[in-house]
Protein backbone atom coordinates (compact mmCIF):
# COMPACT_ATOMS: atom_id res chain seq x y z
CA UNK A 1 0.00 0.00 0.00
CA UNK A 2 1.33 3.44 -0.95
CA UNK A 3 0.94 6.12 1.75
CA UNK A 4 -1.12 9.17 0.93
CA UNK A 5 0.57 12.50 0.53
CA UNK A 6 0.90 14.13 3.96
CA UNK A 7 0.08 10.95 5.86
CA UNK A 8 2.10 10.10 8.97
CA UNK A 9 3.48 6.68 9.75
CA UNK A 10 1.13 4.75 11.97
CA UNK A 11 -1.84 6.74 10.71
CA UNK A 12 -1.45 9.66 13.15
CA UNK A 13 -2.71 12.98 11.93
CA UNK A 14 -0.52 16.09 11.90
CA UNK A 15 -2.43 17.64 14.80
CA UNK A 16 -2.00 14.53 16.93
CA UNK A 17 1.71 14.36 16.09
CA UNK A 18 2.34 18.08 16.90
CA UNK A 19 0.42 17.97 20.18
CA UNK A 20 2.61 15.11 21.40
CA UNK A 21 5.68 17.33 21.27
CA UNK A 22 6.68 18.67 24.72
CA UNK A 23 6.43 22.40 25.44
CA UNK A 24 9.57 24.58 25.98
CA UNK A 25 13.00 24.75 24.37
CA UNK A 26 15.31 21.89 23.53
CA UNK A 27 18.91 21.90 24.76
CA UNK A 28 20.13 22.73 21.25
CA UNK A 29 17.83 25.76 21.05
CA UNK A 30 19.04 27.01 24.45
CA UNK A 31 22.69 26.66 23.42
CA UNK A 32 22.04 28.60 20.21
CA UNK A 33 20.23 31.39 22.11
CA UNK A 34 23.00 31.66 24.72
CA UNK A 35 25.64 31.76 21.97
CA UNK A 36 23.81 34.55 20.13
CA UNK A 37 23.42 36.54 23.37
CA UNK A 38 27.13 36.08 24.10
CA UNK A 39 28.12 37.37 20.66
CA UNK A 40 25.79 40.37 20.97
CA UNK A 41 27.13 41.28 24.41
CA UNK A 42 30.71 40.95 23.12
CA UNK A 43 29.89 43.37 20.28
CA UNK A 44 28.22 45.83 22.66
CA UNK A 45 31.08 45.78 25.22
CA UNK A 46 33.18 48.59 23.65
CA UNK A 47 30.19 50.91 23.91
CA UNK A 48 29.97 50.24 27.65
CA UNK A 49 33.67 50.76 28.48
CA UNK A 50 34.53 54.28 29.61
CA UNK A 51 35.39 56.56 26.69
CA UNK A 52 38.44 57.98 28.48
CA UNK A 53 40.08 54.55 28.51
CA UNK A 54 39.36 54.08 24.80
CA UNK A 55 40.74 57.51 23.86
CA UNK A 56 43.91 56.99 25.91
CA UNK A 57 44.37 53.43 24.64
CA UNK A 58 43.97 54.64 21.04
CA UNK A 59 46.57 57.37 21.57
CA UNK A 60 49.03 54.93 23.18
CA UNK A 61 48.57 52.34 20.43
CA UNK A 62 49.02 54.99 17.72
CA UNK A 63 52.24 56.13 19.41
CA UNK A 64 53.48 52.52 19.63
CA UNK A 65 52.65 52.00 15.94
CA UNK A 66 54.53 55.17 14.99
CA UNK A 67 57.58 54.05 16.98
CA UNK A 68 57.50 50.68 15.20
CA UNK A 69 57.05 52.46 11.86
CA UNK A 70 60.12 54.65 12.44
CA UNK A 71 62.11 51.56 13.42
CA UNK A 72 60.90 49.71 10.33
CA UNK A 73 61.83 52.64 8.06
CA UNK A 74 65.29 52.83 9.60
CA UNK A 75 65.91 49.14 8.95
CA UNK A 76 64.39 49.01 5.45
CA UNK A 77 65.91 52.25 4.13
CA UNK A 78 69.13 51.90 6.15
CA UNK A 79 68.75 55.52 7.28
CA UNK A 80 68.27 56.67 10.88
CA UNK A 81 64.65 57.59 11.73
CA UNK A 82 63.16 58.66 15.02
CA UNK A 83 60.52 60.47 17.03
CA UNK A 84 60.96 63.80 18.76
CA UNK A 85 58.55 64.53 21.61
CA UNK A 86 57.49 68.02 22.64
CA UNK A 87 55.55 67.48 25.89
CA UNK A 88 54.91 71.22 26.39
CA UNK A 89 53.15 71.34 23.01
CA UNK A 90 51.49 67.89 23.46
CA UNK A 91 52.87 66.56 20.18
CA UNK A 92 55.51 64.39 18.58
CA UNK A 93 57.07 64.23 15.13
CA UNK A 94 58.46 61.27 13.16
CA UNK A 95 61.61 62.44 11.41
CA UNK A 96 64.71 61.45 9.48
CA UNK A 97 67.75 63.27 10.94
CA UNK A 98 69.54 63.18 7.59
CA UNK A 99 66.94 65.54 6.11
CA UNK A 100 66.28 67.35 9.39
CA UNK A 101 62.55 67.46 8.73
CA UNK A 102 59.45 65.37 9.44
CA UNK A 103 58.79 62.46 7.13
CA UNK A 104 55.62 62.39 5.04
CA UNK A 105 52.59 60.84 6.73
CA UNK A 106 51.85 57.56 4.86
CA UNK A 107 48.11 58.01 5.51
CA UNK A 108 48.08 61.52 4.02
CA UNK A 109 50.99 62.28 1.69
CA UNK A 110 50.20 66.02 1.84
CA UNK A 111 51.05 66.29 5.55
CA UNK A 112 54.16 65.79 7.66
CA UNK A 113 53.99 62.92 10.14
CA UNK A 114 53.28 64.92 13.27
CA UNK A 115 50.72 63.90 15.89
CA UNK A 116 49.39 66.87 17.82
CA UNK A 117 47.14 65.81 20.70
CA UNK A 118 45.64 69.31 21.02
CA UNK A 119 44.41 69.62 17.44
CA UNK A 120 43.27 66.09 16.55
CA UNK A 121 39.73 65.36 17.69
CA UNK A 122 40.34 61.67 18.39
CA UNK A 123 43.16 62.55 20.81
CA UNK A 124 41.97 65.88 22.23
CA UNK A 125 42.63 65.99 25.96
CA UNK A 126 45.42 63.37 25.92
CA UNK A 127 48.58 64.81 27.45
CA UNK A 128 52.21 63.81 27.09
CA UNK A 129 53.18 63.80 30.75
CA UNK A 130 56.80 62.88 30.04
CA UNK A 131 59.12 61.50 27.38
CA UNK A 132 62.49 60.14 28.47
CA UNK A 133 65.01 58.35 26.26
CA UNK A 134 68.32 58.50 28.05
CA UNK A 135 68.93 62.22 28.51
CA UNK A 136 66.73 63.44 25.63
CA UNK A 137 62.99 63.67 24.88
CA UNK A 138 63.38 61.78 21.61
CA UNK A 139 64.44 58.43 20.22
CA UNK A 140 66.13 57.36 16.99
CA UNK A 141 66.59 53.93 15.46
CA UNK A 142 69.67 52.89 13.49
CA UNK A 143 69.57 50.56 10.49
CA UNK A 144 69.65 47.53 12.82
CA UNK A 145 66.59 48.85 14.69
CA UNK A 146 68.62 49.63 17.82
CA UNK A 147 67.16 52.59 19.76
CA UNK A 148 69.28 55.57 20.73
CA UNK A 149 68.56 58.93 22.28
CA UNK A 150 68.58 61.87 19.87
CA UNK A 151 72.21 62.65 20.71
CA UNK A 152 73.19 59.21 19.32
CA UNK A 153 73.84 57.35 22.59
CA UNK A 154 72.49 53.78 22.84
CA UNK A 155 69.70 53.38 25.39
CA UNK A 156 70.84 51.51 28.51
CA UNK A 157 67.36 51.29 30.05
CA UNK A 158 63.80 51.44 28.80
CA UNK A 159 62.84 54.65 27.08
CA UNK A 160 59.35 55.75 28.02
CA UNK A 161 56.52 58.07 27.09
CA UNK A 162 53.79 58.60 29.68
CA UNK A 163 50.38 59.64 28.35
CA UNK A 164 47.50 60.77 30.56
CA UNK A 165 43.83 61.48 30.02
CA UNK A 166 41.47 62.52 32.82
CA UNK A 167 43.63 60.96 35.53
CA UNK A 168 44.22 57.66 33.70
CA UNK A 169 47.80 56.86 32.60
CA UNK A 170 49.33 54.68 29.88
CA UNK A 171 53.06 54.18 29.40
CA UNK A 172 54.72 53.29 26.10
CA UNK A 173 58.11 51.65 26.58
CA UNK A 174 61.00 51.11 24.15
CA UNK A 175 63.42 48.37 25.20
CA UNK A 176 67.16 49.01 24.86
CA UNK A 177 69.09 47.05 22.21
CA UNK A 178 66.01 45.38 20.65
CA UNK A 179 63.75 48.41 20.32
CA UNK A 180 60.73 46.32 21.26
CA UNK A 181 57.76 48.62 21.88
CA UNK A 182 55.16 47.79 24.54
CA UNK A 183 52.14 49.59 25.98
CA UNK A 184 51.35 49.35 29.69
Amino acid sequence: MIPRCGARPGGASRAAHDSARPEGFSLTELIIIITILGILSWLAYPKVVAMDEIKLDTAARRLAADLRYAQSLAMSKRVIHGLLFEPALERYTVFAPSSGSPITDPADRARPMRVDYTSRAEFRGVLIQSAAFGTTPGVTFDYFGVPRDTSGVDLTSNGSVVLTYQGVTDTVLVAPQTGMVTVR
